[in-house]
Parts: C-alpha cells; sequence; structure tokens
C-alpha cells in the first residue's frame, strides 16, 4: 500500500508569558539605551558647536573649568593664579629650611595659554574620537597640567643663593696667598643643587601649595686632578718671586707693584678645556689697587683753545681726550708681567671722554677777529672784585656755537661760597647789602656792552633800577639768579668766542668770530620824565626838634631812550630802541621822631617840643661875640 502526501504542514512552537516579558523588556532597554544615546548625542553636538566654552568633564589641575565661556575661564584662572602666587611654600635643602615665594621669581599661570589649552579639549578628531572622548569625560575627568611661567634669571639667581648655602659644595680646586707664599687648595666632591628636577618641584609646589621635603640635589665629581693644582702653584710661584712694572707707550706713566701686590691679584678659575684650571688675575683686586693711582695715572680731556695774539689774530691750539685705565686690561698687562722673563708691560691706557670742544670743532668755528670789546673801571681791592674776576675765570673761552643760544646764569649757576663767590655790597630795595657773589653785576653790564657793539642778538638783559656814575647811562645789566639773566643768540654764522681779561681796577670782554660785517651805531636821548627824589626819614633823638641832618643826598629819576641801529653789508637796516628807567633815589634824612609825619616809618605820634626863647637867648650869650675868638 502506497501512502498518499497531502499538504505540508508548519510545526509552530506556543509562544509563553515568559518570553513575552523578556522580549518587551529587551525592547525597552533597546529603546532607553538607543535614546541615552540620542541625548548624548545631541548634547556632544550642542557643545561641540559652542567653540567658546569649555566642554564638559574637563579640569585645570584641581579647579573644574567646565562649561566655562573664554571671559569666565580668564576670570576664574585669574583669581586661582592670585591666590597660588601670594603662596608661600616650605622647603628644605641639605637639611636648611628655606621658604620659596613664587612671587619673587615670577612664578605665575600663563593664563591666556592655559585658557586656550582648557578650550581646545575635545575639538581635535574625528566625530566618532570626539563622540567617545565626550562621553568617558562623563565618568573620568579630563585633568590638565596648568602652564606656567616665570623669569628665568630671578629663578637661577634664586639657585645661586641656595646653591651657596650648601654646606659642602663640589670645588674644582685651586691656589691661596699668604705674603708670597703659595698655597694648593686641592679639588673635592660634593653637594649641588639639581637645578632642573628641583625647578619642576618648584612648579608642582606653586600648584598644589605642598611642602618640598628636599629639594632635588646631586653629588658632582670635580674632573680636576690634584697634579693640575700642583702645576698652577709652581707656575704661581713665579710669578710672584720679584715686582713688576707697567708703563705708558711714551714712559711717562709708570705703575709699580710689589711680590706681595702681584700676589693679591692671583685668582684661578676653570679653563675652557675639560679637567684644566687657568690662573689670571682678579679684575676687582686691580681695581683695589688702581683706585689710589688714578689721579696720578688718567688724564682729564683737555679742550681745544683759543689763542690770542699780539695782532689779534685768533689760532687754535689742539685739545686731546681724556685718558682712562681699563680695569680688566690692567689685570691682563700684570699677569703677562709677572709672568715674563723681565717683568715688564704696557700699561694699558685707552681714550676716555672727549673733550667740551675738540679741536676740528675749533678749527670749524670760522672765528676771523674781534667783533665787540668794552671795558669798565672799578675800584681796586675791594671784595666785589674778587667776584668779577671769578665769573671772568669761568666764562673765559666760552664757545657759542652759530645759531646757539647762551645764558650767563645757566654755565655759571647759583652765586654760592661753593661755587667760588664771596658776600660783597650790592643793591637790594635801594639799600646796599652784603650777598654771596656781590659785584657780578659790573661783569654784566661789559660782557652785554661788548655783545651790543658786536652786533649779536641780545634776548635778555635789565638795566639797573638805579643809576650808578660807573656805567654807561642806558647801556648798564644787572645779574641775579635765576633773574635777571644776560641771553643772547649767536645769530652770525660762526662761532662767537667770548674771551675776558682784567686788572686790579678794570674787567674787559672782547667777543672774537665773525658778524658778517654788520656795522653798529649807538644813540642815547637826552634824560627825560624826570622825578624828584622822595624824603624819607631817619628818627634821631639825639637831635632838636628843629635839626636835621641829611644822610644820603639822594638823586633824581629819568627816562632815556636806547636806539641801537644794525647795518648789513647788503644795506638792510635794523633799528632796536629799548627804554631804560631809572628810579629816583630817596633823599635820606635824619629827624627828631616828633617830626615823622603820620603813615610814615618810625612815626610815634608825638608832639615836638616847642622852644625855649631864655635857653635860646643863653644859647646866644654864652657863644663867641667875634667868630675869629677862639
Amino acid at each position: 500500500m502506497s501512502a498518499s502526501s497531502g499538504p505540508s504542514q508548519k510545526l509552530t512552537v506556543p509562544e509563553t508569558n515568559a518570553s513575552r516579558a523578556w522580549l518587551r523588556t529587551l525592547s525597552w532597554a533597546l529603546a532607553a539605551v538607543g535614546a541615552c544615546m540620542f541625548l548624548l548625542t545631541a548634547w556632544f553636538v550642542i557643545s561641540e558647536h559652542d567653540a567658546e566654552r569649555v566642554v564638559p568633564g574637563v579640569k585645570l589641575a584641581e579647579l573644574s573649568v567646565s562649561g566655562l565661556d573664554r571671559k569666565q575661564l580668564a576670570g576664574r584662572l585669574g583669581a586661582w593664579d592670585a591666590e597660588h602666587v601670594a603662596r608661600r611654600v616650605p622647603l628644605t635643602l641639605t637639611g636648611s629650611a628655606l621658604v620659596f615665594e613664587p612671587k619673587s621669581v615670577g612664578f605665575a599661570l600663563n593664563v591666556p595659554a592655559s585658557s586656550a589649552q582648557a578650550l581646545a579639549v575635545g575639538r581635535s578628531g574625528n566625530f566618532f574620537s570626539r563622540l567617545i572622548g565626550f562621553i568617558a569625560r562623563r565618568f573620568k575627568p579630563q585633568v590638565l597640567q596648568p602652564e606656567l611661567r616665570f623669569d628665568a634669571a630671578l629663578l637661577n639667581a634664586s639657585f645661586d643663593s641656595w646653591q651657596a648655602s650648601i654646606k659642602d659644595p663640589p670645588f674644582v680646586g685651586g691656589i691661596t696667598t699668604s705674603g708670597v707664599t703659595v698655597i694648593p687648595n686641592y679639588p673635592r666632591s660634593g653637594v649641588r643643587l639639581d637645578r632642573a628636577r628641583a625647578q619642576a618641584q618648584l612648579a608642582s609646589a606653586f600648584i598644589t601649595g605642598e611642602a618640598i621635603a628636599s629639594l632635588a640635589t646631586r653629588s658632582e665629581a670635580p674632573g680636576v686632578e690634584r697634579a693640575e693644582v700642583d702645576r698652577l702653584v709652581a707656575l704661581a710661584q713665579g710669578m710672584v718671586g720679584a715686582g713688576i712694572e707697567l708703563s705708558s707707550k711714551d714712559g711717562a706713566e709708570r705703575l709699580q707693584l710689589s711680590p706681595l701686590q702681584v700676589a693679591s691679584l692671583l685668582q684661578v678659575q676653570p679653563a675652557a678645556e675639560h679637567g684644566q684650571l687657568e690662573l689670571g688675575c682678579s679684575v676687582a683686586a686691580a681695581k683695589q689697587l688702581l683706585d689710589p693711582e688714578r689721579a696720578k695715572l688718567e688724564k682729564q680731556p683737555e679742550n681745544a683753545r683759543f689763542v690770542i695774539d699780539a695782532q689779534g689774530h685768533v689760532q687754535v691750539e689742539p685739545g686731546r681726550s681724556g685718558l682712562v685705565l681699563n680695569d680688566a686690561a690692567v689685570a691682563r698687562a700684570a699677569c703677562m708681567a709677572a709672568a715674563s722673563p723681565d717683568k715688564r708691560a704696557g700699561l694699558p691706557l685707552e681714550p676716555g671722554a672727549e673733550p667740551a670742544l675738540t679741536t676740528e670743532v675749533a678749527e670749524h668755528a670760522g672765528i676771523v677777529g674781534l667783533m665787540g670789546t668794552y671795558t669798565t673801571h672799578h675800584a681796586c681791592c675791594q671784595p666785589r672784585v674778587q667776584n668779577i674776576h671769578h665769573i671772568a675765570d669761568l666764562l673765559d673761552g666760552t664757545l657759542v656755537r652759530p645759531g646757539e643760544t647762551f645764558s650767563v646764569n645757566q654755565l655759571i649757576g647759583p652765586r654760592t661760597v661753593k661755587n667760588g663767590f664771596r658776600p660783597a655790597p650790592s643793591i637790594e630795595d635801594g639799600d646796599m647789602v652784603d650777598t654771596v657773589g656781590g659785584g657780578v653785576s659790573q661783569f654784566a653790564t661789559t660782557l652785554f656792552n661788548a655783545l651790543f657793539y658786536g652786533g649779536y642778538d641780545i634776548l635778555e638783559r635789565q638795566p639797573h633800577s638805579y643809576w650808578f656814575t660807573r656805567y654807561p647811562m642806558g647801556y648798564d645789566a644787572t645779574l641775579s639768579y635765576p633773574h635777571p639773566d644776560i641771553v643772547f643768540k649767536n645769530d652770525t654764522n660762526a662761532g662767537a668766542l667770548i674771551k675776558t681779561e682784567y686788572t686790579d681796577t678794570s674787567i674787559t670782554v672782547k667777543i672774537y668770530g665773525d658778524n658778517g660785517g654788520r656795522r653798529v651805531r649807538a644813540e642815547v636821548s637826552p634824560r627825560q620824565n624826570i622825578v624828584l627824589p622822595p624824603v624819607e626819614y631817619v628818627p634821631n633823638r639825639s637831635l632838636e626838634a628843629d635839626e636835621e641832618k641829611t644822610r644820603e643826598g639822594g638823586m633824581i629819576g629819568w627816562t632815556v631812550t636806547v636806539k641801537r641801529t644794525l647795518t648789513f653789508p647788503d644795506g638792510k637796516i635794523k633799528e632796536e630802541h629799548r627804554k631804560v628807567t631809572y628810579k629816583p633815589r630817596a633823599r635820606r634824612v635824619e629827624v627828631h621822631p616828633c617830626r615823622i609825619p603820620e603813615g610814615e616809618p618810625g612815626h610815634t605820634g608825638e608832639r615836638c617840643p616847642k622852644p625855649d626863647p631864655d635857653k635860646e637867648q643863653g644859647k646866644e650869650a654864652s657863644g663867641p661875640a667875634d667868630p675869629s675868638a677862639k
């Protein structure tokens, strides 16, 4: 029998409640994960989009900076920096307690660089790597090391100071001297500060504020053998065997050093080649030996000088630069001399400062002859004469270059005893009183007139308040500090040379130069606006009420007009007018106080006694009948 086949049948497994629950849970879990991924991705995209804000999960050292924009970040980092800069960090170096102050070496947070570092987190790589990093920082923040800055020179100076505090540093070897005996100092190992590691320790302490238990050091061998020191001892002993002499090229200046002084110069330092030492002479020790000798050996610059011969011709006497000792060069020369067989070497005098007036400038000054001169006279041998001569000496030889403005006060300065002046009578408020520098107005008058007749442009000059017969009316000048002054501009194409001469009874000023041929004509008007002298009463109780005694006769006041006409070679004419007013000088009369009017100094208000007729008659009777009778 054969079986017949029917339609195919599908085998199904009945779905249980447990399997359906598991499927639902899985679906919900996948949906939750998907939602979380979507949210994280959205958060990442949003965070990524804001490039001016730090991404989440970023710390700078212990400081969280997540989510801060650029301005907020700079503010927080600045506050963090101010707090850390103010710290004092204790540390220990080879058992010695020290303190590190970050601000003393310029330690600080580099705020711009650290801000850029924080903002750069999460901004590089492809999308998926940045997304993975973004998710990872949710579980563990990314910690950045701050960017620091410091002053390398100040830090090295602190390291040098700390190294000097180490009691057993390495020593490469050297020598000492006792008199002229040379003593070896052999090399030895020692402890040296490890600067690279120490710098890292300080940076860490700046960030954390934690004390440094032991600043990093290392043991160091000197690298020099004892035989190298013995070689230097033998060399040094030969150098101090005799004195030395350093002399200038012309032999005019000589510096001699004794063996003991040579020994004081010797010093040892490491040579360029490893393992060797170099014997030399100390620059500081050379300076100490040279200082007492400088005034004798060095030369001050000398100005070029204008020499006037008997015919009034102007010639230039050359100047020269100064000569100075170079301490380092002298130290080298001393070592060369000490090591040489004859114990001699050159004295290294070098050119120093240029003179204020060089030969070249003097020769190109264009001075051809005398342009203006004037002489005033005075009584002999008074204190004021010494002031006149002193200011003349200070100004003698002064060269005013073309276009320059010259001031007497600017060159001379205040008239003080320290500056060489002495007390002498001068006028103050119409009275003669002693002042330091009294009398210099006579020099001012003389200089003014020399400039006036030389045709130079006079910018400042003040006449006296009262006229003195020793001065030309309308052409006098006074001088005080800082004003009044004598100021003129050299408005010519040549230098203006001021030369002074004096005798016991006169002072002369001469101006040499080339005024281009301008001619000067001077005129002074008759006296105008006459003012009678006022009367000043001086109380004197020894006088009778009707009696008076003239102490000073007084002088009238008046005005004159001074005219200077300048005629130039091209025919151009320039006229200058100056009104000069002299005050009247009071007539001073001694009288009984009762005679002094109200409002005047010395007024007492008392009444004058009436004359006694009997007393007056008795005076007449007691007098001689004949004036010739004695």
